[in-house]
């Protein structure tokens, strides 16, 4: 991130005789147990979007030890699942770099080659591991796979502005498993705007039709080259992966990345070619291992079981494993301090950055940050992006690091950590105009909806793009918008990289030697107790009280079935 551096059946036919319940029952275990006759059971074990949570998560016990996640849990459960199915696929959907201070210090290295002990067989290229440039990318490819011991995939990248990294990524691979042969393709989400790939191309920005092409040709290799089940290892999101299910013939399963979901069952999306495509995701931050079980006959595959699996207490952390954590906290202790042995605040329930279903308003995490940002600068508002924050706090207390997790996005070179945070101006007039630009990705993107502190509005999804705000509604501190009137802003060096791409002007930017994770652990540190919630800042206009016509909403972040 260049710009921040310095500074995101078949149905049977009718038997001719009675055949007796019991017997029926039986045959139908067997078949449960044994698969179709003439088909193989594949086994697919997968995470995604880990952002270096190499260590157990809150909530934290007395002692201030996680208890969720971490990838010596994760380790112990992709061995146990290896000793039951040793020819099983482990997948990781891509997003292991940015996200934790492990990643600060060790710039994915460690991770990978955990991930490459633990028996990972490819990895999707995330759009967070160009957030830093394609260098660092190749960088730590380089010292965790020097001979390129795990192929990380992806079949929209052009590398050819960047050679070095075709050593290392590939848009394919076959692999033989029970006797099958799998195709797995990877796809990188193309859109995100903070990452920074140059002189890398992600091709299928703003063209889904040229993503989906470049999908269907990958596919259709892959079956000529013998593949009998294919697999894409996707870091798209949901939306992009249900329209590839969709569209693209001979896609058997989907292991999906970028947006974090936890499907607890598979998503079933009728294909092209006439099966079924299956959909599946592991949520983030190694909270769980998918397990994905098919039957792979000539037909296609046939679901067998599914689960997610928990990383939590009752899984013990592989103990080779935790002792590499340990030591790797230990070099993060030396640089940064205590930032794991300290309780710095409770929290009375869990702060979440996302809303409810179907609903986009202020979320309590971004509340409680841009708090800290209004209150550290004294401008009169504060505003992030809701794909600027990283995640939300747990339940329970909090260390320094749980509050770096939140906001852990950027590098900045002088302190090694996160973004900081910077003011400007703006007219009132070009405010409107600003939430207008961010309120355009509605039903799109959740990265760009806003959380504010110091204002309050209110808009209409159903508006033409441009028409959405409801002026009436804007209020700054207690008073209504003055569109002439200059206001000051506080935001994260991220947002001002965001402004000339939405078109919106400001005036007099101030880079403060403030990082905002200083900015929001002094503010976490203050109140001590922390009960941030959802207030009412940012509406939607058909959820206020009051008659209004019935509609669905058009936002709904978790579009699923």
């Amino acid at each position: 991130m260049r710009q921040i551096l310095s500074t995101t059946k078949r149905s049977s036919s009718r038997p001719d005789r009675v055949v007796p319940v019991l017997l029926v029952a039986l045959l139908a275990c067997a078949c449960l147990h044994a698969g179709i006759a003439g088909a193989a059971t594949v086994t697919v074990l997968f995470v995604n979007d880990t952002h270096a949570h190499l260590d157990a998560v809150g909530p934290r016990d007395a002692a201030l030890t996680g208890t969720v996640g971490g990838i010596a849990r994760a380790a112990t459960v992709i061995a146990r699942e290896r000793g039951a199915d040793p020819a099983a696929l482990v997948l990781h959907a891509g997003d292991f770099f940015q996200g934790d201070l492990f990643f600060n210090a060790y710039f994915g290295v460690p991770e990978l080659r955990l991930l490459a002990a633990a028996g990972v067989d490819a990895i999707a290229v995330g759009n967070h591991e160009f957030d830093l440039g394609p260098e660092v990318l190749a960088g730590a490819l380089s010292e965790a796979f020097p001979n390129a011991e795990v192929p990380l995939l992806s079949a929209n990248l052009d590398l050819s502005g960047f050679p070095v990294l075709s050593a290392f990524i590939s848009p394919s691979m076959i692999r033989e498993v029970a006797g099958v042969k799998v195709g797995i393709f990877g796809m990188t989400v193309p859109d995100d705007p903070l990452m920074r790939p140059d002189p890398v191309q992600v091709l299928g920005a703003g063209d889904p039709e040229v993503l989906l092409g470049l999908a269907g040709a990958e596919v259709s290799g892959l079956r000529a080259a013998g593949a009998q089940v294919v697999i894409c290892l996707s870091h798209l999101g949901y939306a992009y992966d249900r329209a590839l299910a969709e569209t693209v013939p001979g896609v058997d399963i989907v292991v999906g990345g970028h947006d974090h979901l936890e499907l607890s069952e598979p998503v079933q999306v009728d294909n092209p070619s006439g099966g079924t495509t299956l959909i599946v995701s592991a949520g983030s931050h190694y909270r769980y291992v998918g397990r994905l079980r098919v039957d792979a006959g000539p037909d296609g595959v046939r679901l067998l079981d599914y689960a997610l699996l928990p990383l939590d207490a009752g899984v013990p952390p592989a103990p080779e494993v935790q002792a590499v954590v340990e030591q790797l906290k230990s070099g993060i202790v030396a640089r940064w301090g205590d930032v794991y042995g300290t309780e710095v605040a409770r929290a009375r329930r869990p702060i979440a950055k996302d809303w409810d279903r179907g609903i986009f308003r202020d979320s309590p995490m971004g509340n409680l940050v841009t708090d800290a940002l209004r209150l550290r600068t004294g401008a009169d508002i504060a505003i992030t992006a809701n794909g600027l924050i990283s995640e939300g706090l747990p339940e329970g207390p909090l260390v320094a690091a749980d509050v770096f997790r939140t906001v852990s996005y950027g590098y900045d070179l002088e302190t090694g950590l996160g973004l900081r945070v910077a003011t400007f101006d703006i007219t009132g007039a070009e405010l409107v105009h600003g939430l207008e630009a961010t309120l355009a990705f509605l039903g799109i993107s959740r990265d760009f909806f806003l959380e504010v502190s110091g204002m309050r509005f209110s808009y209409d999804p159903e508006e033409p793009v441009g028409s959405r705000v409801a002026h009436s509604s804007v209020r700054i501190g207690h008073e209504r918008l003055s569109l002439s009137r200059t206001y000051s802003v506080a935001v994260n060096t991220g947002i001002v990289v965001l402004l000339p791409m939405l078109g919106v002007e400001v005036s007099n930017v101030q880079l403060l030697p403030i990082l905002e994770y200083d900015a929001v652990l002094d503010h976490v540190r203050t109140l001590r107790t922390l009960d941030a919630r959802s207030e009412g800042r940012i509406r939607e206009l058909d959820r206020l009280p009051g008659p209004h016509r019935a509609r669905k909403s058009l936002i709904d972040p978790d579009p699923l079935p």
